[in-house]
């Protein structure tokens, strides 16, 4: 009796871990579809990810929360999509779309249409625009900028520097978003420009593209012909287009007769090495305006991989977030400070960017 005891316990030990185990796989099943949940695509403008702007950016921000949470670039864990042309977008997206990604990130204002069609379409897959605002779906989110607030903040740098009281601005393209960086700056370097008791001059031209670096560098040798000593350009990877101008300039002159350049999205410092008339070297990148992107994607994908993808929301980063920054690059001590106290204006609602101007 005591053995046949011992035996129908132990039979009944092993219906409970069985029964245990059956339990379990629900648990199992969760921590796939979470793992799933963390595959993100980027989708890049035409300009690809190594454009020293927003692409790069948004890009650095995916590669820092695939090595963070130990995934592998490539169709298993985050990767990127560059489409040829803006008639491509579709078919990168659908690439994404095939490789299985569960949340797909696109960077810039163009491709928002092909965006919300496609998110209408796949109501169980996350998409997210970047730089612009989308409508309120239920599976789409949107990271957007300040970029009016940057942008005053270029300004102030601008009128403190320039000597020929003439500074210009170049755009990729006449737009609603990029338009705000016109209204900032152009506030920027007036409302300064009164505070100086200075008359300054404000150029803008628009290239039509952000890849075409060949005519933003003739707008910008225009600029400069036209005694324009700072430029500040949002122009993508058109904007490389201002920086040789500026080399041009700058090499045939003395160190002390610089030219400048005001860089957008990334510090693109770097692209203002030269060696001035008489083999000096030098840098001729006043500042530069960034877009944390890269923070905003990171937070962004981690949020997603807990499940909770900001659905319907509309993400906004200026400065009271460090969304929105301005280096102090090659500014000098007395405009950093200028610089400082702008920017904790604006963040205490002292003064207030205009998203848009009249006239402009």
């Amino acid at each position: 009796m005591k053995l046949n005891k011992k035996f129908s316990l132990l039979i009944a030990t092993g219906a409970f871990i069985l029964g245990l185990s059956a339990c379990t796989k629900p648990t199992h099943e969760t921590q796939t579809i979470k793992k799933s949940d963390s595959h993100i695509a980027l989708i890049s403008d035409v300009n690809g990810v190594k454009d020293n702007s927003l692409n790069q950016s948004a890009w650095q921000g995916l590669k820092n929360y695939g090595t963070k949470n130990n995934l592998s670039e490539g169709n298993n864990g985050y990767n990127y999509f560059i489409p040829k042309d803006s008639k491509d977008y579709q078919a990168s997206i659908n690439d994404a779309l095939d490789k299985k990604f569960s949340t797909i990130i696109s960077v810039g204002y163009m491709i928002k249409p092909t965006i919300v069609k496609t998110a209408k379409n796949n109501p169980h897959k996350n998409f997210v625009v970047i730089d612009t605002h989308a409508p309120k779906l239920k599976n789409v989110s949107s990271i957007s900028f300040k970029n009016q607030e940057g942008a005053y903040l270029a300004g102030v740098a601008a009128a403190y520097t320039t000597k020929s009281n003439t500074v210009g601005i170049v755009l990729g393209q006449n737009s609603k978003e990029l338009n705000t960086f016109k209204a900032g700056f152009i506030q920027g370097v007036v409302t300064t420009g009164h505070k100086l008791h200075k008359h300054i001059k404000v150029i803008n031209q628009t290239v039509g593209n952000f890849s075409d670096v060949n005519k933003a560098h003739d707008i910008a040798q225009e600029m400069y012909d036209k005694k324009a000593d700072v430029i500040f350009q949002v122009a993508g990877k058109s904007g490389q287009g201002v920086f040789k101008a500026a080399k041009e300039v700058n090499q045939a002159q003395p160190v002390k007769q610089k030219v400048w350049v005001i860089g957008s999205d990334e510090d693109q410092t770097k692209l203002g090495n030269y060696q001035a008339k008489g083999g000096q070297p030098s840098n001729f990148t006043l500042t530069s305006v960034i877009k944390s992107a890269d923070l905003a994607v990171e937070k962004l994908a981690d949020e997603t991989a807990k499940g909770k993808f900001p659905a319907g929301k509309n993400l906004s980063y200026g400065l009271k977030n460090n969304g929105i920054s301005l280096v102090q690059g090659n500014l000098s001590y007395h405009t950093w400070i200028q610089v400082q106290k702008a920017k904790q204006k604006i963040i205490y609602g002292k003064i207030k960017v205009e998203r848009s101007l009249n006239n402009n």
